[in-house]
């Protein structure tokens, strides 16, 4: 088992320890077993006012101090459905992963993370809890693999369940095979297809983020799964 960065970087999670409770004074971190985990009040400021805040906990990611950490309101507050961006564990869905990585493909440090997908998520949380109907930014993805596949759709050029599938089938696999059929639906193979596409969204979005993204999909299209 691979060591975290942390336990090899420690003067770089101090760093990133001193700059966020700098920035955020009532959210402290704490290590829980092999994880680093960041917990407390996170605030919400108009100016220099602060008008609302949540009591949230961030598990960094192990890989990378870059990476896309797991955020949970751990108050109960925001009802965990699919319309508020929550998972049933009280997981929040800050952003949208294969997006998130395809804009940002070498990552995002934790401050910036507290400072921008978190403050729009929350702040969205809010305004809902004030009457406002929908909050979410332009462009907002839905939720699970509504939003997987609005992601993908204009990429792909197709809005098709299986097609979405079909890429994430081939993004998930350890190596892309040239005599693969194209997933786009073509009948020709994928080295005389759509390879180029292919590689530009592995050399940005993780095999596991696609793997992960297949596995919902196939959940939702009540697919059986198979091991690639």
């Amino acid at each position: 088992m691979a060591k975290p960065w942390y336990r090899k970087d420690r003067a770089l999670l101090e760093e990133i320890r001193r700059r966020v409770e700098e920035a955020y004074p009532d959210l402290k971190f704490s290590e829980r077993g092999r994880d680093v985990v960041l917990s407390g009040y996170y605030p919400l400021f108009e100016g220099d006012r602060v008008y609302d805040r949540y009591l949230v906990e961030l598990v960094v990611p192990l890989e990378s101090p870059l990476g896309l950490p797991v955020v949970r309101e751990l108050a109960g507050r925001i009802p965990r459905v699919s319309d508020r961006h929550m998972e049933p564990d009280g997981a929040a869905c800050i952003v949208l992963p294969d997006a998130f990585w395809y804009e940002f493909p070498r990552g995002m440090s934790l401050i910036d993370f507290l400072n921008g997908p978190m403050r729009v998520y929350f702040g969205c949380q809010t305004l809902i809890e004030s009457g406002e109907k929908n909050p979410w930014p332009a462009g907002e993805w839905a939720h699970w693999a509504g939003g997987i596949i609005q992601f993908y759709a204009p990429l792909v050029k197709s809005q098709q369940p299986e097609v979405v599938l079909g890429y994430l089938e081939i993004l998930k696999a350890q190596k892309t095979r040239g005599h693969w059929l194209c997933p786009c639906g073509s009948g020709e193979k994928l080295r005389k297809c759509h390879l180029a596409l292919v590689e530009e969204l592995r050399s940005k979005i993780p095999r596991a983020v696609a793997a992960k993204s297949w596995e919902r999909m196939v959940k939702y299209l009540k697919r059986p799964t198979k091991v690639t």
